[in-house]
């Protein structure tokens, strides 16, 4: 077995530090936002950091230096939108959409669950998982734009027996 010599995988370890040390100021510097929920602008970040770096940490066909300048580049376009996406929130809405509602008193929008490609059982999970036992416990249930359910519930829990 010909192994490469020792200098090379110390290399890519020295590569990949400088990587990781590169990502870690630059999502501190983009603020919370990038840490927070993600939404699908900080999911094509994560897939796009990743393939950005690849071929750095392991000198592939990439210079360091290129998946250096890459990283900073998506990471300020990502803060460049963020605030975009704050100073004109309707532009937030036209690209991500709106929270869908999936529940209101305790009845199920169908229609809604159906365009969305929510199941019953997805929305009882989550009606479960605010403490509640029955829908009729639900004042609104949102589908939110980064895929979660958000459950509010009723001011009056054991108010009604609506169910669908």
């Amino acid at each position: 077995m010909n192994l490469p010599p020792a200098w090379y995988y110390s290399a890519i370890a020295a590569r990949t530090i400088i990587v990781v040390l590169c990502l870690i100021v630059g999502v501190r510097l983009s603020g919370k936002r990038v840490g927070g929920g993600l939404n699908l602008l900080d999911l094509l970040l994560v897939l796009l950091l990743g393939n950005a770096v690849q071929n750095a940490l392991t000198q592939g066909s990439g210079d360091l230096l290129v998946g250096i300048v890459s990283v900073i580049t998506l990471l300020v376009i990502d803060r460049l939108i963020g605030n975009l996406f704050v100073r004109r929130p309707f532009l937030e809405s036209r690209f991500f959409g709106s929270p869908t509602v999936l529940v209101s008193q305790g009845r199920l929008n169908h229609p809604a669950m159906l365009h969305e490609g929510v199941s019953e059982d997805e929305v009882l999970t989550a009606v479960h998982e605010q403490g509640l036992s029955d829908l009729s416990q639900v004042k609104l249930g949102f589908l939110e734009e980064n895929g979660t359910i958000s459950i509010i519930p009723r001011d009056d829990p054991s108010h009604g027996t609506a169910r669908k």
